[in-house]
């Protein structure tokens, strides 16, 4: 029997594993696949012209050979489409279980622990001690769109919280034996005073903890966590959730939706004054950068890519003809670092207008890239026409206000028992 991979990879889902093992060796990767099928054609296009060239015959059997193709691959795509369509991978027919099956968590889990676990070795209380409540929220993704990309570990430990989110977000009823909810709101706590890891980061929901990132991960993100946090903030993301109940174990798994580590918080602090923060957009270049490479390159971060708060302004080009032109104009801590181009200019001038006569700065997320040599600056800002009339009649919307960079900062005690 063989599956196709859109059955593979609901069949990996279904039983808890990362459909991502599909693509080793560039299975599933658009442009690997796209490559291939360029390098499949040239070469049959080379094999079909040397048999047309030494052969008049040939161009009748080239046409035929090409006709045929088409119609073998359009009849296995739209087969496998409808493969993937009514495919279903719902064990609840053939799998019996008891409703009392993740209330026995606590008493039927083993306390083993992984050592790259950093999770207490015995399952928490049923009600933790929430995180604080007057803190404001940090979304790191920033208003990206970002899929649950990094696994939670230690999920075993905590059947009771998972099964309280995913009722709490109808995923499951109270006889319902697995379940699943995505876009899940969830808080990023940083635990100091975790016994088994002093970098440990735990993964919570309306305060409960489910789960913990990896012990690397907790190291990758221990800095831009620390610092939301130190600045009395609390980390926020989604996360998606997946519980089965065998009726004797509760098998879960969570994961989180987090960008890289370095496009969390800005290098910088956002500027003093009345100023709005532009909802996040795609990228567009920033031009003439090149010629401000002496105040980007204090900006340039070790790594090589950083998250920069700038400023946008309206400024007038005169042509030679005496005609003047508005576009926008990128400053950094109040120095210009480059300009749009009169398209993009366009699309942001009547959103700088609108700041302006609110009297307000506007202010955006810019990725920096670049080395000891060269520094390239994409902007991210949406566009007027993306922005809704809810956010504009709303404002001011200001940057949150961090810590200056750091290479640690001190965080309260938050692990819990």
């Amino acid at each position: 029997m063989h599956l196709t991979q859109g059955q593979a990879a609901n069949v990996l889902t279904f039983i808890g594993e990362s459909p991502a093992r599909l693509n080793a060796g560039g299975r599933g990767v658009p442009q690997l696949e796209k490559a291939g099928t360029v390098a499949q054609w040239t070469m049959l296009g080379l094999l079909l012209l040397i048999v047309t060239v030494s052969s008049p015959a040939g161009f009748a059997l080239a046409a035929g050979i090409v006709g045929l193709t088409f119609v073998l691959r359009k009849r296995r795509r739209d087969r496998q489409a409808w493969e993937d369509a009514t495919w279903s991978g719902n064990l609840k027919e053939t799998v019996k279980v008891s409703g009392d099956g993740i209330e026995r968590l606590a008493a039927d889990a083993s306390p083993q622990q992984d050592s790259s676990y950093a999770v207490p070795v015995e399952p928490i209380a049923a009600v933790n001690q929430p995180s604080s409540s007057t803190k404001g929220s940090y979304l790191v993704s920033l208003g990206r769109t970002e899929w649950p990309n990094v696994e939670v570990v230690g999920e075993h430990a905590y059947g009771k919280a998972i099964k309280a989110a995913l009722l709490a977000n109808g995923a499951i009823s109270i006889r319902g034996s697995d379940g699943e909810v995505e876009g899940v709101g969830v808080e990023l706590v940083a635990e100091p005073d975790n016994p088994h890891d002093a970098n440990a980061i735990s993964v919570r929901c309306s305060g409960r903890v489910l789960g913990y990132l990896s012990r690397e991960d907790a190291l990758r993100y221990k800095q831009p966590i620390r610092r939301i946090i130190a600045s009395g903030l609390l980390p926020a993301t989604t996360a998606r959730i997946w519980g089965y109940d065998d009726g004797a174990q509760l098998r879960a798994r969570v994961t989180v939706a987090l960008p890289e580590p370095e496009l969390i918080t800005p290098l910088n602090a956002a500027p003093t004054g009345p100023s709005t923060l532009l909802p996040w957009g795609s990228g567009i270049q920033v031009l003439k950068e090149e010629n401000h490479f002496d105040i980007l390159s204090s900006h340039v971060p070790a790594d090589g890519r950083g998250l920069l708060l700038v400023s946008l302004h309206k400024e007038i080009n005169t042509l030679k003809n005496g005609t003047q032109r508005p576009f926008v104009e990128v400053r950094l801590d109040g120095k210009r670092v480059g300009e749009l181009s009169n398209v993009t200019s366009a699309h942001l001038l009547p959103l700088l207008e609108h700041t302006e006569a609110a009297g307000e700065t506007a202010l955006a997320y810019a990725k920096i890239t670049g080395s000891a040599l060269a520094a390239q600056l994409v902007l991210h800002a949406a566009k007027a026409t993306e922005i809704s009339n809810d956010w504009l009649s709303k404002g001011p919307h200001p940057a949150p206000k961090l810590l200056p960079l750091a290479a640690n900062y001190e965080v309260p005690a938050a692990y819990v028992k």
